[in-house]
């Protein structure tokens, strides 16, 4: 037999034992690193003005697009809507006029001998602006200021009204295990006992957080309480964890870099020159990136 075949015969008597054994399993991908160019798309907010132009180079936290901040005015007939006469709409009012709505408040309600009557539900959230001598009102929305920043330095290699790509120079390191959506944060290292639940504070909001050893369940919770972004480690402490990532479809990123529950020394030493740089983690991809 010729070593082509006697490799395709081994491939299929593996598939076969594996069917049959569930202890057999593939060996998981060892965590390695490589400089890349990778690419990243960002979506933008609807009305945003676009500040950049295709190939064009930027620096980290330049401004991609800007919205101004603005007024939206909704109109809505009321003495129509809940059959009163345009003066006593008015009086059906139960929040009153520059008062602070949320959609789904009740608004105005048309009183009857039986204690009920029509009702307006806010279609919006704003504030109650006016109502006019006809009965109608308006509800004002305000719309804030918005920037889109570039989270890397880098080139732009497209750009639409509704999104725009950034190219950039990265170290990435890919790992045996990922789950969760793709985030970007400041990196924080923590060194020494992994499971301290007292090694996290409200400094970890928008950061991404490494550690060498095990991520536990408790520190998890902790952290995306405290607003962290993502998480990269040596392995997961309890397979409920692992389990409850794998299945919650906006799940924060975790990234498995370890090997025998440990991220090796090499890897931890690229991430620990790394720490309070801007990163991103890719769950799905099961990958980090380091900007360079």
């Amino acid at each position: 037999m010729s070593v082509t075949g006697g490799k395709l015969l081994a491939s299929k008597v593996f598939k076969f034992n594996s069917l049959y054994n569930p202890n057999l399993k593939m060996t998981a991908p060892k965590p390695s690193f490589e400089k890349v160019t990778a690419s990243m798309t960002l979506p933008l907010p609807s009305g945003v003005e676009l500040k950049v132009k295709k190939g064009q180079k930027l620096e980290e936290g330049q401004v991609i697009a800007r919205r101004k901040a603005s007024s939206q005015i909704k109109s809505y007939h009321l003495s129509k809507l809940i059959g009163a006469s345009p003066k006593r709409a008015i009086k059906s009012l139960v929040k009153k006029l520059g008062e602070e709505v949320k959609e789904g408040d009740l608004v105005a309600q048309k009183k009857s001998l039986l204690g009920k009557g029509e009702r307006f539900i806010a279609p919006v959230s704003g504030i109650l602006d006016s109502l006019t001598e006809e009965g109608v009102l308006r509800i004002r929305k305000e719309v804030p200021e918005k920037e889109v920043k570039a989270p890397f330095a880098g080139v732009i290699s497209e750009a639409s009204v509704s999104s725009v790509s950034l190219s950039f120079a990265a170290l990435e390191i890919k790992g045996s295990w990922g789950g969760g959506k793709k985030m970007t944060g400041y990196l924080t290292i923590i060194e020494g006992e992994e499971g301290d639940l007292f090694a996290l504070d409200g400094t970890c909001e928008k950061q991404i957080i490494a550690l060498q050893g095990e991520l536990p369940k408790g520190l998890w919770y902790k952290a995306v309480s405290l607003g962290a972004m993502g998480f990269v480690a040596g392995g997961i402490r309890r397979k409920s964890l692992k389990k409850e990532i794998e299945e919650e479809e906006d799940s924060l990123p975790v990234v498995i870099l370890g090997e025998d529950d440990k991220i090796r020394e090499e890897i931890w030493q690229e991430l620990r020159k790394a720490k309070g740089k801007m990163v991103l983690v890719d769950g799905h991809q099961k990958r980090v990136l380091v900007p360079h």
